[in-house]
């Protein structure tokens, strides 16, 4: 299906860059349902994400990820904002790709994300700011190969989702 027929709107981003706020915005706007990822996972598992990774492990995670992801895929149209590292999996961006929404990385400088982020107790990935920063630069690569990049920098999250609605991919 072509990427321009599809209602289906993928947030991709790292922890704090405002993917859920932002997903809720954009969904009212739309008139679209938000289907947010980790919140889709932690109610089917009965489970945070944290508690998830600490009882499971991350590759299970990644496995019901997966599968939320492909459940998640179906719906249309949707706005479905992604867990920070969903879009670094390749077998998640294969899915994504072959679903024909539109993929867009709400991009956001790292130390902006680890003041967003610092205190957080539901983030199992960020443990100090050395992984942080390293996590950072290993999901940099798949965030780039969103189809459009967003800056939500010093923006209000309506004014993100403003820039998004004028994309008119959907």
């Amino acid at each position: 299906m072509s990427r321009l027929r599809r209602k289906l709107i993928y947030l991709l981003g790292f922890m704090g860059s405002g993917k859920s706020t932002v997903g809720k915005l954009l969904a009212n706007a739309l008139g679209w349902p938000l289907i947010d990822l980790d919140t889709l996972i932690e109610a089917g598992q009965g489970l945070s994400i944290r508690e998830i990774f600490e009882n499971s492990g991350e590759p299970f995670f990644r496995q019901v990820e997966h599968a939320a992801l492909t459940e998640a895929s179906k719906v249309e149209p949707a706005v479905i904002a992604l867990g920070g590292g969903t879009f670094a999996q390749p077998p998640n961006v294969e899915l994504i790709r072959e679903s024909g929404g539109a993929t867009v990385w709400l991009d956001c400088p790292p130390q902006i994300l680890r003041e967003r982020c610092e205190g957080m107790e539901n983030r199992p990935l960020f443990r100090d700011l050395q992984s942080f920063e390293q996590l950072f630069l290993d999901r940099l690569p798949y965030y780039r190969l969103a189809d459009f990049r967003i800056s939500t920098e010093g923006r209000a999250p309506e004014e993100v989702v403003e820039q998004i609605l004028s994309l008119r991919v959907f």
